[in-house]
C-alpha cells in the first residue's frame, strides 16, 4: 500500500472498535470492478479483501473512506427490519437497496480519492474495461438485465464526471460513448439517476440522506416507464434519520406517521407497522404492535406521545445529530 493509503488505514483503525485489515489477491486481470471487493468479521477483526490487483489502491482507498464517513456518523446507515417471507425478493432488494446507498456514497469518495492523486488515466481505462467485463449489450427490447446495467452505468457516469472534473475529461467522453452504443437505454436511464448524486452538495448528512431518498424514488420511476417491478427501497429500507436536537425532543406525532405494512417484521415475524418520515415519506423505523388487537389503541396512542429521541432509543436504532 502507498503510504496515504497507510495513512488512512490508520484513520479507521482509530475509529473502528476494532481492528480492519486489507489484502490484496494475486490475479492482475487489468479490470477495475468496484463490486468484487468483499468484507469478512471474525471477533473484533474486520477483513477487507480485494480479489485483483488491477488499480487496487483505488479500490482499497474507496472502501476505507467509506468505512470512514459511515464511522463518523456522516452518511446515514441503512437496516433491513422487514420481510417478504421470500429469501430470494428479499436477498435482491437487500443488493439493490445497498447498491444505491453505496452510489451515494461514490459521489463523495470518488471525488476524495481523485483529490488525494488515486484517480489515473489508468484507473479510467480500468474501470471501463470493468463495466464492458460485467455488462452484456443491450437487446433491441429491454430484457431481465436492464435493472442490473443501469445500476452499474449510474454508477459509472458517477466516475465519469469526477474524470471531467480532473483533467480527465477525454477518457470520461470516450467511455460514455461506448456505453451509449453498447447500453443505450440503460445509460440514459443511467445519466438521469446520476444527476441527482453528481449535482449534490454532499458534504452534510443531511443532504446526504435527501439524496439516498431521492435515489430510492428516482429508481422506481425509471423502472416504470420501461414497464419492470419497482423495488419500493422507500418503504422497504429504514434509513437512519438526521434530526435536530428540538426535532429529537419533540413527540413522535410531529414527524411521522405509523403505517400498517404487508411486510412482516423480520425480528418478531408479525405483520409489521412502518414509521414514515411526514416530509418524505422514507421509512424511518419498523415496529411490531401487540399481538392482541385490543391493546393496539393504547400502544399507539403512547407511541405518538413518546420523545423521538425516546422511540429512537427505545428501538435501539442510531440517528444523526445535525446542528
Amino acid at each position: 500500500m502507498t503510504p496515504k493509503l497507510t495513512t488512512l488505514l490508520e484513520q479507521v483503525n482509530q475509529t473502528y472498535p476494532g481492528t480492519v485489515m486489507v489484502r490484496t489477491g494475486e490475479e492482475e486481470s487489468g479490470r477495475l470492478r468496484m463490486d468484487r471487493s468483499q468484507q469478512s468479521f471474525l471477533a473484533d477483526r474486520l477483513l477487507i479483501e480485494i480479489p485483483d490487483k488491477t488499480e487496487a489502491d483505488f479500490v482499497i482507498g474507496t472502501e476505507l473512506l467509506q468505512l470512514l464517513l459511515s464511522l463518523n456518523g456522516i452518511v446515514p446507515q441503512i437496516f433491513f427490519g422487514l420481510t417478504f417471507e421470500d429469501e430470494a425478493l428479499d436477498q435482491q432488494l437487500v443488493t439493490i437497496a445497498s447498491r444505491l446507498h453505496k452510489m451515494v456514497m461514490h459521489g463523495i469518495s470518488y471525488r476524495e480519492m481523485a483529490k488525494q492523486g488515486f484517480l489515473t488515466a489508468e484507473t479510467a481505462t480500468a474501470f471501463q474495461a470493468g463495466i464492458e467485463d460485467e455488462l452484456t449489450a443491450e437487446e433491441k427490447d429491454i430484457d431481465g438485465q436492464h435493472l442490473f446495467r443501469l445500476l452499474s452505468l449510474v454508477d459509472a457516469q458517477i466516475f465519469n464526471k469526477v474524470l471531467a472534473e480532473n483533467k480527465l475529461a477525454e477518457a470520461a467522453k470516450q467511455a460514455d460513448a461506448q456505453y451509449k452504443t453498447l447500453y443505450p437505454k440503460a445509460n440514459a436511464a443511467a445519466k438521469s439517476l446520476s444527476e441527482l448524486i453528481v449535482t449534490a452538495d454532499l458534504k452534510d448528512s443531511r443532504t446526504i440522506r435527501k439524496t439516498i431518498v431521492r435515489v430510492f424514488a428516482g429508481l422506481d420511476e425509471l423502472l416504470e416507464k420501461a414497464d419492470l417491478p419497482t423495488v419500493n427501497a422507500k418503504q422497504y429500507v429504514t434509513l437512519a434519520p438526521v434530526l435536530s436536537e428540538r426535532q429529537l425532543n419533540g413527540p413522535v406525532k410531529n414527524l411521522f406517521e405509523i403505517f400498517h405494512s404487508e411486510m412482516t417484521d423480520f425480528a418478531s415475524k408479525e405483520k409489521a407497522y412502518v414509521g414514515l418520515g411526514k416530509q418524505d415519506q422514507q421509512n424511518t423505523f419498523v415496529i411490531a404492535p401487540p399481538k392482541n388487537p385490543a391493546d393496539r389503541p393504547k400502544f399507539f396512542t403512547e407511541l405518538y406521545a413518546l420523545s423521538v429521541r425516546e422511540l429512537l432509543e427505545k428501538l435501539a436504532l442510531p440517528y444523526i445529530l445535525r446542528s
